[in-house]
């Protein structure tokens, strides 16, 4: 993939893989080292949590719409190869939190996704993204769920902020 043309987006937005539709990937080994390889990307590249956990979910038995998927955010990661966060040492030091939620999100279980990230002055520290642990009948009690989650990070936030002085 190395003269592949690079793109901005790792995944097309609201795309909806499932398990069970196209071919088998016949190299299933190529498949689990790539997708195993990009879950330690997680750790330090937000943009890349939510694509790379939808194509983690058919680790099992790889189709060929998932490695599709996989090429796509092998392709985004040549787009922004030398992206990075970056913390200003004279920004205002404030906690600011954003939350989603995707109603649905996941085809397999049919449970929701939430996703959330706070930022402390102009950098990124702390970010989730994963399937809610219960089905949610309205997209309404999806959002109170994914408001749950935030507000439990929010008091582990304030916490270690005030541990730290």
């Amino acid at each position: 993939m190395t003269g592949c043309k690079p793109i901005s987006i790792p995944l097309e937005q609201n795309v909806k893989l499932s398990a069970d539709e196209g071919d088998l990937v016949e190299d299933t080994i190529m498949y689990k080292c790539i997708v195993g390889s990009f879950i330690y990307m997680t750790i330090t590249r937000l943009d890349l949590s939510y694509a790379i956990g939808v194509v983690n979910q058919f680790m099992q038995t790889p189709r060929k719409p998932h490695l599709d998927a996989v090429r796509c955010i092998l392709r985004y990661i040549k787009y922004n190869f030398l992206f990075a966060i970056f913390y200003e040492a004279k920004s205002q030091l404030q906690v600011h939190g954003y939350m989603d939620v995707d109603w649905v999100g996941n085809v397999l279980g049919r449970r929701s996704i939430s996703g959330f990230m706070f930022s402390f002055g102009s950098g990124v520290v702390n970010w989730s993204n994963k399937k809610q642990p219960t089905i949610a009948l309205l997209s309404m009690e999806t959002k109170y769920k994914g408001a749950t989650i935030v507000a439990c990070e929010v008091v582990w936030l304030q916490k270690l902020l005030s541990d730290l002085g």
